[in-house]
């Protein structure tokens, strides 16, 4: 793995939330690994890790896959549904489990319809109405937005406002760590054996979960 650019920390880049509730026990592993340096998180967008790696911004990244993996090495970590946000109030909030087509035509924080013919896995995008999960999540409440959120997201927000329901026919996501190919850091492998480590260590069966 390339050196890290500053040698002395390590730079690891994520969109808040979107690491499938792994990191604080990733940097709990990393930190008890000889080749670790200390760490900085490089925050940004949806979408926005990988070019940060092959800008030389960070060294590695938490990423939500698919992505887009030009110049980089990526080692999976988990698997978990895409669950359906939407205002409790809601006509479809009543169900327990919805399909793409329940949802045809909805906005999502993309500014776009929901494609009730989807097949790739859904992102949540770069939200053209709202900056932050805080205000998707307010705009889901009033019912001007519907947002498929990963599984894990959606354990870390509950709002009494919100109602999170499955969706049969929308792929899982697949959370990821990633770094620039030929990297030869030291703390750059310390930090993908940790994630990858704790991952497989996940006793909760995480791909199964849902919240209704």
């Amino acid at each position: 793995m390339n050196d890290v650019t500053a040698a002395s920390r390590l730079r690891i880049a994520l969109k808040v939330d979107i690491d499938g509730g792994l990191l604080p026990r990733i940097l709990d592993a990393y930190r008890t690994d000889p080749a670790a340096l200390p760490h900085e998180l490089v925050l940004g967008g949806y979408g926005a890790q990988p070019q940060a790696l092959r800008d030389g911004l960070a060294d590695v990244a938490l990423v939500l896959c698919p992505m887009d993996d030009r110049g980089l090495e990526s080692e999976p970590l988990m698997t978990e549904p895409v669950l359906a946000a939407l205002a409790a109030t809601d006509p479809l909030a009543a169900r327990t489990r919805l399909c793409l087509a329940d949802l045809a035509g909805r906005t999502l924080p993309s500014g776009v319809p929901v494609d009730a013919g989807q097949t790739a896995p859904v992102r949540p995008g770069a939200a053209r109405t709202a900056s932050n999960l805080s205000e998707i999540f307010s705009l889901v409440e009033t019912g001007s937005i519907v947002f498929f959120a990963p599984a894990s997201v959606a354990r870390r927000n509950p709002r009494p406002g919100i109602a999170y329901r499955p969706v049969s026919d929308l792929p899982n996501c697949t959370f990821a760590v990633a770094w620039p190919q030929g990297a030869r850091s030291p703390a750059v492998a310390a930090f993908v054996r940790a994630a990858c480590a704790t991952a497989a260590a996940t006793t909760e069966p995480r791909s199964q979960s849902t919240i209704v």
